[in-house]
C-alpha cells in the first residue's frame, strides 16, 4: 500500500470515528421516548427470568395489554438488558439507542463497501434517514431490536459476496431465532447455476437446532408460544398500512369494509396474495437467469442478486413492518443510480419519503378509499423492484 493511500485510509477512520462519536452523542442527548417494544420485551424478559409463562396473559404497560411474541430464547438476550432497565431506565434507553446509531453506522459501511461502491454519500445517506418512513428513527422512538437483525442479514450478504457460505447461512440461522423473518433468505446459496445445497442443508440444520433450544432450555414455552401466535384474535395480526406495509397487509385493507367482515377479508386476501407472491418469484427467477448468465464476475452476480432478492422479498412477505425497511435502502439507492428517467427517479423519492398521507386523505372526505395513502413505501418499494427487474446490466456494473 502506497503512502497516498494510507493517507486516503486514515482520513476515512478519522471521518468514521468522528460520525461515531457525533451519532453516540445524540442519541445520548436526544431523550428517548417510550421505547414502547423495549419495554414489552424487558417486560417479558422478567416474567421469563422470574419462573413465569410470558405468553400466559397479556402484560400490562401504562394501561395497556401488549402480547409477549418472541420465542422464549429471544427474551434470554433481553436479560442484561433488564437488569440495566431496574438500575437506570432513562440510561438504558439511551445506551440503547446509542448502540442503534452504531449499527445503522455499521450497515452503511457495508451498504457502501460491497453494495453501491463510489457515489453521492451525502445524498445517499439522506434517503437512509428520511426514505420509507425512516426505519432509524422508528428504531429510536420504539425501542425495536430489528437493527440488531438487519446488522446480522447485511454482514451475512458481505460474506456471501466473499464467498464464504458457510458464514452466511449460520449468521442467517442466527438472524432468524428472534422473529424467522430471515429464514428465507437462506435460499440465495441457492440462486445460482451451482446451487450450494451443502450450505443451505447445514444452515436449514443449525437454524432449527438453535431454536429446538428453546424447547430443552424452556419445556413447556414453546408450544405456550406456538399457541399465542395461532390466536386469531390477536391485533398484531391485522396490522396494515405504513406500520405494516406490506402487500398482504394492502390488500386486507381493500376487503375489509368493516371489524364484522375482518376474518373474510383475511382469508380472501390470502387467495389473492398466493397468485401475486408466484408471480414475483416467476419474475424475478427469470431476471436472476439473465443476471447469473451475464459475463461478468462472480462477486458482481452476487450483488446484483442480492439486491434484487431484498426487493422481491418485500414485495413477497406477508407481513413487512416499519422497521424493517432497512432491508431496501440499498435496493433503492441501486435503482434511483441506474439509468432512470426523472420521472422514475422523482417518483421513487418522492413515494418513499411521503410514507402516509391518510390522516389528510380523511380529511379531504375520500373515506374508504383514504386507506391507498397509508402505502406509499409498498408503491416505491414496487418501482424499485420493476426497475431492478429490468436494469440488470446496471446492478452488474457496480
Amino acid at each position: 500500500m502506497t503512502e497516498k493511500d494510507q493517507k486516503i485510509n486514515r482520513s476515512k477512520k478519522r471521518k468514521f470515528l468522528f460520525a461515531a462519536i457525533l451519532a453516540i452523542s445524540a442519541a445520548f442527548l436526544w431523550v428517548p421516548g417510550k421505547l414502547l417494544d423495549l419495554q414489552i420485551c424487558v417486560s417479558c424478559a422478567r416474567v421469563l427470568a422470574s419462573g413465569g409463562d410470558p405468553y400466559a396473559r397479556d402484560l400490562v404497560i401504562n394501561d395497556v395489554t401488549y402480547p409477549c411474541l418472541y420465542p422464549p430464547l429471544a427474551f434470554d438476550l433481553y436479560r442484561p438488558i433488564t437488569i440495566f432497565f431496574d438500575w437506570n431506565s432513562s440510561l438504558a434507553g439511551r445506551v440503547w439507542n446509542a448502540f442503534q446509531v452504531l449499527i445503522f453506522l455499521g450497515m452503511l459501511f457495508i451498504w457502501k463497501k460491497r453494495f453501491l461502491g463510489a457515489g453521492p454519500d451525502a445524498a445517499r445517506l439522506l434517503f437512509a434517514l428520511f426514505a420509507f418512513g425512516g426505519p432509524l428513527w422508528v428504531s429510536l422512538h420504539s425501542g425495536n431490536g430489528a437493527s440488531f437483525e438487519q446488522l446480522l442479514i447485511w454482514a451475512g450478504f458481505a460474506l456471501y459476496i466473499d464467498g464464504r457460505d458457510m458464514a452466511y447461512v449460520l449468521l442467517i440461522a442466527v438472524a432468524a431465532q428472534l422473529k424467522m423473518q430471515p429464514a428465507p433468505f437462506l435460499i440465495l446459496v441457492l440462486l445460482r447455476p451451482k446451487p450450494g445445497w451443502r450450505p443451505f442443508i447445514i444452515g436449514a440444520t443449525a437454524m432449527i437446532l438453535l431454536f429446538g433450544l428453546n424447547r430443552v432450555l424452556h419445556p413447556g414455552m414453546l408450544e405456550s408460544f406456538w399457541l399465542r401466535l395461532q390466536d386469531i384474535k390477536e391485533g398484531w395480526r391485522y396490522e396494515r398500512g405504513p406500520n405494516n406495509c406490506s402487500v398482504l397487509g394492502f390488500i386486507e385493507h381493500i376487503l375489509e369494509t368493516g371489524p364484522d367482515e375482518r376474518l373474510v377479508a383475511v382469508r380472501r386476501a390470502h387467495w389473492l396474495f398466493a397468485p401475486w407472491a408466484v408471480s414475483i418469484a416467476a419474475a424475478t427467477g427469470v431476471a436472476l437467469r439473465r443476471i447469473w448468465s451475464a459475463a461478468q464476475d462472480e462477486a458482481a452476480k452476487k450483488r446484483a442478486t442480492i439486491l434484487l432478492l431484498c426487493a422481491a422479498y418485500a414485495l413477497s412477505a406477508p407481513r413487512f413492518k416499519d422497521y424493517a425497511y432497512f432491508l431496501l435502502i440499498p435496493s433503492a439507492l441501486a435503482a434511483l443510480e441506474s439509468d432512470i428517467s426523472m420521472g422514475l427517479r422523482v417518483s421513487i423519492i418522492v413515494l418513499a419519503v411521503l410514507n402516509s398521507t391518510k390522516s389528510v386523505a380523511v380529511n379531504l372526505g375520500m373515506g374508504h378509499w383514504a386507506l391507498f395513502a397509508g402505502y406509499f413505501k409498498l408503491y416505491a418499494t414496487a418501482l424499485v423492484w420493476f426497475i431492478l427487474i429490468r436494469k440488470n446490466r446496471f446492478l452488474l456494473k457496480n
